[in-house]
């Protein structure tokens, strides 16, 4: 079983996106053998999504309604298979947590084909701002999510 990792900084925005739509994907093109979960560098545990998050995430088809922040730790980083961090402070956090894991680590942003998708793109956070930085922020997870799927399937 493939263990994939979302990681942003509170675990109610990004990451939550990223790790329902890609569980969405999966079941619906009926994947199995993938886990998908997330977790913040500073999050609290147990907080639920902010309530434009959820809106706009529901728009673009993806429930985090159940979803609750989980912090990151070092076990969810060693039995990742791969990692994907939303930017290059947190891609920063992960390396000082776990050297090791520089290999399974990458920016989820390097999978956009329409926004860029460098090594070194990085998602925006929407927290606080309005519902169009959500749905700009979450369509570009969309494209990635997209991408890195088409990678998994035909690894």
């Amino acid at each position: 079983m493939k263990n994939i990792l979302f990681v942003c900084t509170a675990n109610i925005c990004r990451s939550p996106f990223a790790e329902g739509a890609l569980k969405k994907l999966l079941m619906g093109k009926k994947v199995a053998g993938i886990k998908v979960h997330s977790a913040g560098v500073s999050a609290v545990p147990g907080l639920p999504s902010p309530p434009d998050a959820i809106r706009i995430a529901c728009e673009l088809g993806v429930d985090i309604t159940e979803h609750l922040s989980r912090p990151l730790s070092p076990s969810m980083v060693e039995e990742a298979d791969i990692i994907l961090a939303m930017s290059l402070f947190h891609r920063e956090v992960i390396l000082e947590m776990s050297p090791e894991s520089e290999n399974k680590l990458k920016l989820l942003g390097s999978f956009s084909k329409f926004y860029g998708g460098g090594e070194e793109t990085e998602i925006p956070d929407p927290y606080g701002l309005t519902s169009f930085h959500y749905r700009s922020s979450f369509n570009i997870i969309r494209d990635c999510i997209y991408n890195l799927y088409k990678e998994l399937i035909c690894d």
